[in-house]
């Protein structure tokens, strides 16, 4: 009885799971010719400050706001999500691996969706920091989505509408989860 359950449990999950989004056409970071680095960056490092107009979605629920991303390097940023009329959501320091969190509210003050938000960026500012990454690449080169990670947690990213080199538009999807986040590189950049 056991053993039937147990098969029927895990023929259900790759029922569920071959339905999920994916990069199929996509190809891991050792069968790229980036494998030993220099694959092209999604985000403009040399500017201070940058701004996207974001909507967060769960499921049927979002939120929109505005995300300011100000740099101190290619190591430390810092990241603050705010809505439009001026309440923060989160403030929090990326320098390296390690995390600050400066302000959050209470919603999103979970050890989980912290970590999630840190694994998100870390890949926006550094799409080639894990080996397990899978990418599909424009005409051009640039990257137009990539994948990483399995499971629950899987993450995939989509870079649309380059100028510059940067992609003006990065949507950030964890199917599993039911959650997007859309920026759009906001017009007050110009101001």
């Amino acid at each position: 009885m056991k053993y039937s359950l147990s098969i029927s449990f895990l023929v259900l999950m790759l029922f569920f799971a071959s339905g999920c989004s994916s990069l199929k056409e996509g190809v891991w970071l050792h069968s790229t010719p980036y494998a030993f680095g220099g694959i092209p960056s999604s985000y403009n490092h040399n500017e201070e400050i940058t701004m996207f107009d974001f909507i967060l979605t769960r499921k049927k629920d979002s939120i929109e706001g505005l995300v300011v991303v100000k740099s101190e390097g290619e190591d430390h940023k810092r990241i603050v999500m705010t809505s439009f009329f001026g309440m923060t959501f989160l403030d929090f320091e990326l320098s390296g691996k390690n995390i600050k969190i400066n302000y959050c509210i209470e919603q999103l003050n979970r050890e989980k969706v912290i970590l999630l938000l840190k694994k998100d960026f870390e890949i926006l500012f550094k799409p080639d920091h894990s080996p397990f990454t899978k990418y599909v690449f424009n005409a051009d080169g640039k990257i137009g989505a990539l994948q990483q990670g399995n499971g629950i947690t899987r993450t995939l990213m989509y870079f649309i509408d380059y100028q510059d080199g940067y992609p003006n538009e990065v949507i950030i999807s964890h199917p599993w989860l039911g959650i997007k986040l859309h920026m759009t590189k906001s017009e007050r950049n110009e101001d």
